[in-house]
């Protein structure tokens, strides 16, 4: 893999000791709860945040980082619960031991309508030299989470030397879906796969929707209520590729996007998202995410391209392409978002100093249609955060999610806002 581009080092992990389980924000943004709520053991190292929900059911997971030895890393669990307003005790899959920690692509736990627990996550070959290699796995559970099936490779086709950047969703046929980026290409990048369960919950149905990718951005899997999928990811343009805007030598990672209408059976071919020409010569880490307010589908993305870096925002209807891109922080990174309400809610970590010393602080950007948006912090004041997630509660309420890193071991956060 190609050197990481300087400017996107986003994330500073600093040490010291705190040992609260709880404490104060100073939310600028109207909440029925003003706690921020460390979920997981100060004493053991957990990051890489990630939330599913079904209609019925939150979930949110993440990854238990061995500190000595990553063999003993672990997908850890909790089921949201409606009627305490709190998560449930926190599960482990057994069969994870080992897998591979990474920010932009979390190891991810879903749930099916019929209640069936879907886990998966990477890890690496003990064969394999490769620096940035590794397969991903699935496993099942159909007792809630108390016993799981035996893993088993998501690619069975041994040509394929290494899959990443996963996504899953729920489709309206009750299947699970996912996506992730391959190594079968036969240019620059990866090849990006789609696949949906069969009648034995396996990923049996699996092909390739785009080629060329950028190897090292998360891609975005979504299922708007209509049931329609929609893929946005990072595309990589060579300059014998069409797309190419004929400046210089290097490619251009710029998003994009297709969908289906059908299920699945057939996909629209790729189209940006913004032709932003972001010409970079090496992978961002950092991917896009999408959202259906009931009118429209909202995008959101980083780009490096000068002389504005930062987020993006755009939106478009069935008829008609991405609108014109407009700007909604310089500083922002990592986007996650849902809509609701006819709104959009981005959350994404944002850097900033002061006194000499720089912090991340976590961002709720409401975001109208038309672009317009009003931004609130929802993490305490001068600390260290990164990677926030976010779903809907209800009508009334978001919950979001992020990796706090001001103490020595990492941890999860979450918190209830009210956008009444």
């Amino acid at each position: 893999m190609k050197k990481t581009f300087s400017l996107l080092v986003f994330i500073i992990v600093l040490q010291s000791c705190q040992n609260a389980q709880q404490v104060q924000s100073k939310n600028n943004h109207k909440s029925t709860k003003d706690n921020i709520i460390v979920l997981t053991d100060p004493k053991v190292n957990s990051e890489a945040a990630y939330l599913f929900n079904n209609g019925d059911k939150i979930i949110l997971n993440w990854t238990q980082r061995a500190e000595h030895d990553k063999k003993d890393n672990l997908l850890k669990f909790a089921v949201f619960n409606l009627d305490t307003g709190k998560f449930d005790s926190i599960m482990t899959v057994p069969s994870s031991k080992g897998l591979q920690d990474h920010l932009e692509t979390m190891a991810k736990v879903g749930l099916k309508k019929d209640g069936t627990l879907f886990a998966v996550y990477r890890k690496k070959l003990p064969t394999d030299r490769s620096r940035f290699g590794g397969l991903v796995y699935v496993v099942t559970s159909k007792d809630q989470g108390k016993t799981w099936s035996k893993e088993q490779r998501l690619v069975k086709d041994t040509t394929s030397t290494s899959q990443s950047f996963y996504d899953i969703a729920l489709l309206p046929n009750g299947n699970m879906s996912l996506t992730w980026l391959d190594s079968r290409s036969k240019r620059r990048g990866k090849t990006l796969y789609f696949a949906q369960t069969d009648a034995n919950n396996m990923f049996s149905q699996q092909k390739p929707v785009a080629f060329s990718t950028c190897e090292c951005c998360r891609t975005d899997l979504y299922v708007d209520a209509r049931g329609q999928i929609h893929i946005a990811y990072r595309n990589l343009i060579e300059p014998d590729e069409p797309g190419f805007d004929g400046n210089g030598f290097t490619e251009i990672r710029d998003m994009y996007y297709l969908k289906s209408v059908d299920t699945a059976k057939t996909f629209t071919q790729p189209v940006p998202i913004s032709r932003d020409n972001w010409h970079v010569n090496g992978c961002p880490h950092t991917g896009p995410s999408l959202a259906y307010n009931g009118q429209k589908l909202g995008a959101i993305w980083f780009t490096g391209v000068q002389p504005q870096p930062g987020l993006y925002f755009t939106t478009k209807t069935d008829d008609q392409a991405f609108l014109p891109r407009k700007s909604i922080s310089i500083e922002g990174r990592h986007p996650q978002m849902i809509a609701l309400n006819g709104k959009y809610y981005a959350v994404y970590e944002f850097y900033y100093e002061k006194n000499g010393k720089g912090f991340y602080k976590i961002i709720l950007n409401v975001i109208q249609p038309n672009g317009q948006h009003q931004i609130h912090e929802i993490s305490k004041p001068l600390t260290q955060n990164n990677h926030p997630v976010l779903t809907q509660i209800s009508k009334d309420q978001i919950l979001a999610a992020w990796t706090n890193t001001d103490t020595r071991h990492p941890k999860i956060m979450y918190k209830i806002i009210d956008i009444k």
